[in-house]
């Protein structure tokens, strides 16, 4: 079986969908299967050094770090031939991706998608919310031309099946327990952050104003009023730096961090803190239970999958600070409630393998492949 993946995001992006790619590469070799990328990025490493074909690009209006190609049909063509994929699975709504369904439509190759990051919901947050119609429009018509849509998450299915999304299917998300465990608590990284011993709530992701982190904000003023002790910490990047750093100075930011230092920052806190109501899926709560934390997220998309609310952690009504802060001053203030959530979610997330995950999307590429084939050879005969 040779595949061929169409996404804007691989490393050395750090956000959810490149890591989800960077697992299924590793699943795919595991079971010796031929996999090219084309994408406007190109990682580095050696081991991805012949499994990448790179697309012209320009940057994403919206987040100057993320690029949208503007691929050559032609040379994308030529190239798509070479490789002769079995199937082609398009990870991105954007040009490359109308680019591939016009190769498979034309050579009678399967065409699959699958829905990563609700970006439209970004609109709103950038003043363009009157676009977003008009964007989910386009997103319906793009994502039902291919065979199947997988996505990450049964709340994302039924929002999406609600909105005229047709043939879809789970994707769920793995987690690498040895990349994050409580193993990797940092006495040493936890004196810095609290040296008094107050409880410490994580957040990681970009600082951006889609992750909803005024509402974090927020919930710190009203706990800040409350007199409730503790420290929160920011790990990421992003244009909200400079506000944060401007009106809450005792916000610890340790701006991005990736390896063993990111899975230190998880081991070492308390309590996970994620106001996010974009998310398709949400691999950072994963990381976080992973690494022993309890997390409390807004209750919308796919963080209501997530988090099992009163055993892994609580859920928030979406946008209510006041709801998120009393979330938080339970975990903050009460350490046999926070103790028994930790349990709940290390074992909730430490049954979720990313082989397990992928190896079930595989065996599905199989029988698309095999009811495709069976098709054309009675359209033939």
């Amino acid at each position: 079986m040779r595949v061929a993946y169409f996404t804007e995001s691989l490393p050395p992006l750090t956000d959810g969908v490149s890591r989800t790619l960077y697992y299924l590469k590793k699943t795919l070799e595991s079971q010796n299967i031929e996999y090219k990328f084309y994408s406007p990025f190109c990682p580095a490493d050696k081991e991805w050094k012949d499994k990448v074909y790179k697309i012209i690009s320009v940057p994403f209006p919206l987040y100057t770090s993320y690029r949208i190609s503007l691929p050559s049909f032609h040379d994308l063509e030529h190239a798509l031939a070479r490789f002769q994929p079995d199937l082609i699975h398009i990870c991105s709504p954007f040009l490359s991706g109308l680019a591939a369904y016009d190769f498979g439509e034309k050579h009678d190759i399967p065409v699959v998608n699958s829905f990563h990051t609700r970006f439209i919901s970004y609109l709103k947050y950038y003043g363009h919310g009157w676009l977003e119609p008009l964007g989910w429009n386009y997103l319906r018509w793009f994502y039902n031309r291919g065979h199947k849509i997988y996505v990450p998450s049964t709340a994302t299915i039924r929002e999406l099946s609600d909105m005229g999304f047709k043939n879809l299917a789970l994707w769920a998300r793995g987690i690498d327990t040895d990349r994050f465990s409580p193993k990797f608590k940092d006495n040493r990284l936890r004196e810095k952050w609290s040296s008094d011993g107050k409880p410490v709530a994580l957040f990681v992701g970009r600082l951006v104003a889609e992750k909803d982190i005024d509402i974090l904000l927020e919930a710190h003023k009203i706990l800040k009023r409350r007199m409730v002790e503790y420290r929160l910490v920011l790990v990421g990047e992003g244009p909200m730096r400079t506000k944060i750093e401007q009106t809450a100075p005792e916000i610890i930011l340790t701006g991005h961090l990736d390896g063993e230092a990111l899975s230190r920052a998880y081991a070492s806190a308390d309590f996970f803190a994620f106001p996010s109501t974009t998310e398709t899926f949400g691999n950072v709560i994963q990381e976080a239970g992973a690494s022993g934390l309890p997390a409390i997220g807004a209750a919308e998309g796919g963080v209501k999958d997530l988090i099992l609310d009163g055993k892994t952690g609580f859920l928030a009504r979406p946008k209510d600070a006041s709801d998120f802060a009393d979330k938080m001053e339970l975990l903050i203030t009460n350490n046999s409630l926070r103790n028994s959530l930790t349990d709940g979610a290390f074992e909730w997330a430490s049954k979720n393998s990313w082989n397990i995950v992928n190896r079930t999307l595989i065996d599905d590429y199989k029988k698309i492949i095999d009811i495709f084939k069976k098709r054309l050879n009675l359209q033939v005969n």
